[in-house]
């Protein structure tokens, strides 16, 4: 028989009351299983006690029971929907999922029962600077003042949505306001936090260009002792003097600042920056002498020594001096990373010239002498050039640091020969160097012979096992010559024990994920791409909710500062380089599966299932049946294990044996059976068109996508953009015009649709053409004229729009642009272009040989342009099996990625 319930089951005696405080307290300390016995106790008595119910479905979620939590959370809202404990149990279920726009609803009707409840208020702004609700941010921060007036997060955090809203002058106000409470910074911590709180204040005077109010701001607080982070301080007296053109004040801040830290670029750019606008730095001239000086001051600064290289000219006397000496220290110690150094150096063709030559002469001169050249002009006294005694040990090894750099130098100007003749002498004489090896693989790999690379990277790696970095080049290069298996088994290597997977996942290795990714879409294993690509992703879903945390936190501990340049980092996390590689990847492998939609793995088990005996069939099926019910049983026990672990004890995050939850899908099967590859891959585009809308490789991304979905005002509009991002309005770009092309034609042959949007179509497209009259064919064979032939790249696309035009027309434009050849191009380029030519369909080659004779013509051309190429077979490269590892792709090599 059922207990007898009271009058009003939602309020309970003083005895139940009493353990629900319990249980509130037990859910605190992390104490879920006790939290859901004195639960079971309270609705024992009153089970449709709503505030109790809702308690325990959040005891549940903490334990992974998911479909319980929700369901006894509902069921307290249904019997106390006016309870704002119900909403607020509510809102953090589902923050806890992260779907944050359901939980600011639910705080909001928490907040409906009771408007000043501090706990929802304070949950709530969190949730709104975590989506960027900036306005409603504001008001909850306004609200929270207005109850905790002598709190001082309150007032810092009203100034932060100010700040964050851009009323900056608003902000600054509501920081002087709060100073004006101050009364007393006793301990050293208040101190700091108080030092904190006037930088902020002063950052946002800066950035709302009250650039005076700013540097009185510091000022005043500096006299007065308050301020505490003396370097912060001195950085920002230095912005705002350049600000304010004080300059010679600058100067002398900034010189304080190299006094510091003579390593700092900044430091450096504010100094040249304080001189400039003194008039003592104006030309290449002024600012060498500058930096003799601070050569003379700082001896030991590598950045003094460097930065004049980016400065002068580089066909002079000047440059070449400041060379010579720059190299003398890394040759003199051997110190790897000159070249790296230098690089940047080498977008100017006149320094790269004067490098070479700087080199050469030290070669020469140790080759001949075993010492260093003499200096191109008398040194400084303050420069102590040292040099190896001839015949020495030390002239030996400067001289195979010298010949590393000119290999790489080589490298770069693109002279293979050259490259691996200096870098295989230097091997020949030190085969147990590390650096020569890995300078050989990366000199293979950009000569096309990806499979060498892999040879010597591993090479590299042996000679230093525990050399973690040398592992992950090794397995960068593997993936790169399709050799997956091997590139699996050496990044293992540094993984736990059958934990691979989870170990490179937790670990947020991006580099092996895309390098994985990119290996299995070359080999057509879309699964498995699919799986690394969104392992990417994930990741950074994962940053974005890393800041969560510190919300409340920084608000506590007052760094307002590093705390506002977090949300700023955050807000363009999406526009990282790797983040835009990850997605390309998946799109690119998402449209492969549209445009050659394979079986599914249904289509696939039935046609083996039928082609079987009956009882063969059965027996395979109910063995297909307990492997499924293994795996799913296996995948509940260990995603229960370890919150089961974590509800023992109390404080207790977590058992020390809980397990990863085990992944049901681990080669990414269910990922390419899924049935609407293009809305999978809008998923991903749409959050790259809101971060980074001004790639052009994203527009171009959004039409492949658009167009194949039939979109049209979208492809369109993804092509008008990318007109703009590119130079010239992309008129000369051949990506944009191919784009353009593709989107006229399809204009031209839609022959259904709204009339509007038709209209809107032609008129727009016809703008883009240069005429309303003009065709897709018209246009395209002008541009040819005008810009056909001016590049590899751009005789690709005349031939892809051709054919893409006129089917009949293939094999003419095929048979043109092998017959043109590399044209200077890349290895990559011709890769990509000798694929187009390999996919022909003999059809429309009428009268005009093959698709195989065209794409053999051109490989033959490239062979003798990239001879150390192993996918055009080139002249220098040792032939390999027709099979690495099973499979063709891997002599070839992976190749460039593009959609």
């Amino acid at each position: 028989m059922a207990p007898k319930q009271e009058a009003n089951s939602q309020v309970l005696p003083n005895k139940e009351a009493a353990l629900f405080r319990q249980l509130v307290k037990q859910y605190e300390s992390k104490m879920y299983k006790k939290g859901i016995k004195t639960a079971d106790t309270v609705l024992r008595k009153f089970p449709d006690n709503g505030e109790t119910l809702a308690m325990k479905g959040l005891l549940l979620n903490c334990l992974e029971r998911k479909e319980e939590a929700y369901d006894y959370v509902k069921r307290g809202v249904r019997a106390n929907i006016k309870s704002h404990v119900c909403w607020h149990v509510y809102g953090l279920l589902y923050r806890s999922d992260r779907d944050y726009d359901e939980a600011i609803k639910c705080y909001k009707n928490a907040l409906r029962m009771e408007k000043d409840n501090l706990t929802v208020l304070r949950d709530l702004t969190q949730l709104q600077v975590q989506m960027r609700d900036l306005s409603g941010f504001l008001d909850s921060r306004q609200k929270l003042l207005e109850l905790k007036p002598n709190n001082r997060q309150s007032w810092v955090g009203l100034a932060l949505a100010h700040h964050l809203e851009g009323n900056n002058q608003v902000a600054a106000t509501v920081i002087e306001q709060y100073e004006a409470t101050v009364d007393d910074v006793s301990t050293p911590t208040e101190a700091y936090e108080h030092s904190e709180i006037l930088l902020y204040k002063a950052k946002i005077l800066e950035e709302g260009e009250k650039y005076g109010e700013a540097l009185e701001a510091v000022e005043a607080a500096e006299k007065r002792g308050l301020l505490k982070d003396k370097l912060s301080t001195l950085e920002s007296r230095g912005r705002l003097l350049l600000k304010l053109n004080r300059s010679e004040e600058a100067e002398g801040v900034y010189r304080r600042l190299l006094n510091i830290n003579t390593e700092q670029h900044e430091y450096h750019d504010g100094l040249l920056s304080a001189l400039r606008a003194q008039g003592a730095a104006g030309d290449a001239d002024a600012v060498a002498t500058v930096y003799a000086a601070l050569q003379e001051q700082y001896p030991h600064s590598t950045v003094a020594r460097r930065s004049p290289l980016d400065f002068m000219p580089g066909d002079s006397s000047a440059f070449e001096a400041a060379a010579d000496v720059f190299v003398r220290k890394y040759i003199a110690k051997g110190i790897p990373s000159l070249f790296a150094e230098l690089k940047p150096l080498y977008v100017d063709v006149k320094k790269t010239e004067t490098l070479g030559r700087v080199m050469l002469r030290f070669e020469e001169a140790l080759t001949t002498s075993g010492q260093f050249p003499e200096p191109v002009v008398p040194p400084a006294p303050h420069h102590v050039l040292s040099t190896p005694a001839p015949g020495s040990e030390g002239a030996a090894e400067a001289l195979v640091w010298t010949r590393l750099y000119l290999s790489l130098h080589y490298d770069t100007l693109g002279d293979a020969a050259q490259a691996l003749k200096i870098i295989d002498g230097c091997i020949e004489k030190t085969p147990s160097l590390v650096e020569l090896h890995s300078a050989r693989a990366r000199i293979l790999k950009h000569a096309g012979d990806f499979t060498g690379a892999a040879a010597a990277a591993q090479h590299a790696r042996t000679l230093d096992a525990s050399d973690r970095y040398l592992n992950c080049v090794a397995t960068k290069a593997l993936f790169k010559a399709g050799q997956v298996e091997e590139a699996e088994r050496v990044v293992s290597l540094f993984t736990r024990d059958g934990e691979q997977a989870n170990n490179l996942y937790d670990m947020q290795a991006t580099w092996y994920e895309i390098s994985a990714g990119r290996a299995y879409l070359a080999r057509g294993e879309y699964g498995r791409a699919l799986k690394r690509f969104l392992k990417v992703d994930s990741h950074f879903l994962d940053f974005v909710e890393d800041q969560f945390d510190f919300h409340q936190y920084c608000l506590r501990k007052q760094t307002m500062r590093v705390y506002v340049d977090m949300l700023r980092m955050e807000d363009d996390l999406y526009k990282h380089p790797v983040y835009a590689k990850a997605v390309e990847g998946a799109v690119a492998t998402y449209l492969q599966l549209f445009d050659n939609p394979g079986k599914s793995t249904e289509e696939v088990e039935a046609e083996k299932v039928a082609a079987m005996a009956p009882e063969e069939a059965k027996k395979y099926l109910q063995k297909k049946r307990k492997e499924e019910a293994k795996k799913l049983k296996e995948a509940e026990n260990a995603n229960a294990a370890s919150p089961a672990a974590a509800g023992g004890g109390a404080g207790k995050k977590g058992g020390g044996d809980s397990k990863k939850p085990v992944d049901t899908d681990p080669d990414g099967v269910l990922l390419a059976a899924t049935k609407d590859p293009l809305g999978e891959a809008t998923k991903l585009l749409k959050r790259l068109l809101t971060a980074a809308p001004d790639r052009l490789e994203t527009q171009l991304m959004a039409f492949e996508i658009y167009s194949r979905k039939k979109k049209m005002l979208l492809a369109l509009k993804a092509v008008k953009k990318a007109a703009e991002l590119a130079p010239d309005g992309g008129k000369e770009n051949p990506r944009v015009h191919h784009a353009l092309v593709r989107l006229a034609s399809l204009v031209e042959q839609e022959q259904e649709g709204n009339d509007v949007v038709s209209s809107v179509l032609k008129d727009q497209v016809g703008d883009l053409l240069g005429s309303p009259s003009t065709t897709a064919a018209k246009y395209h064979a002008a541009w040819v004229q005008q810009h056909g032939s001016a590049s590899l790249a751009h005789r690709f696309t005349a031939a892809q729009a051709t054919a893409a035009l006129d089917s009949t027309k293939r094999a003419q434009a095929a048979a043109e642009l092998a017959k043109a050849g590399p044209c200077g191009a890349s290895h990559p380029e011709c890769v990509q272009v000798h694929k187009w030519l390999s996919s022909g369909d003999d059809s429309n080659y009428d009268g005009g040989g093959t698709a195989a004779a065209a794409a053999a013509e051109f490989a033959a051309a490239c062979a003798k342009v990239f001879k150390w190429s192993r996918y055009f077979d080139g002249e220098h490269c040792v032939p390999l099996p027709e099979k690495t590892n099973g499979v063709d792709a891997a002599a070839k090599g992976v190749g460039n990625l593009k959609i």
